[in-house]
């Protein structure tokens, strides 16, 4: 049996052959498999399951988040979704979370940049750009401030 993902890709009509594929390739959406734990994960337990999760077949990569030194969320995300897969995603928790977790089936990460990431790094880059040509004012004015103090 087959689970279709939550998320979909759009590919607007009119485009043909070669581009298509690229621009489905580029923009194209992996489902993931949110597990969220009813106990926070100490580190060592939960990369035991992150571990574990990688060997499961058609994963593309493993992420996870929490506070501290503490694993809360975790997300799978796999290149096709069969039942097999989350027969496997549930035999890896239920060995590692006894206590008890709940899955999702979706998108829940970011798979490209957003506005803000692009307005994030043009800031960044204006802000190195100035803290260099203030490094250099300050190589050519290190002489002269040395008289101001003099003085």
């Amino acid at each position: 049996m087959v689970v279709e993902p939550a998320a979909s890709t759009h590919i607007s009509e009119g485009q043909e052959g070669e581009e298509q594929q690229r621009e489905e390739q580029q923009y194209r959406v992996l489902p993931e498999v949110q597990i969220v734990p009813h106990r926070l994960l100490s580190e060592e337990t939960g990369m035991k399951l992150v571990e574990e999760l990688k060997t499961v077949g058609l994963v593309s990569r493993v992420a996870y988040a929490g506070p501290g030194d503490t694993i809360g969320y975790i997300w799978v995300e796999v290149f096709g979704f069969h039942e097999k897969t989350m027969e496997r995603i549930r035999a890896a928790c239920d060995k590692y979370l006894p206590f008890g977790y709940d899955l999702s089936v979706g998108r829940f990460t970011k798979y490209r940049k957003t506005v803000s990431d692009y307005i994030r790094e043009d800031m960044m880059r204006r802000l190195r750009e100035k803290l260099a040509e203030l490094a250099e004012r300050g190589e050519e004015g290190e002489g002269g401030e040395e008289e101001n103090r003099r003085r």
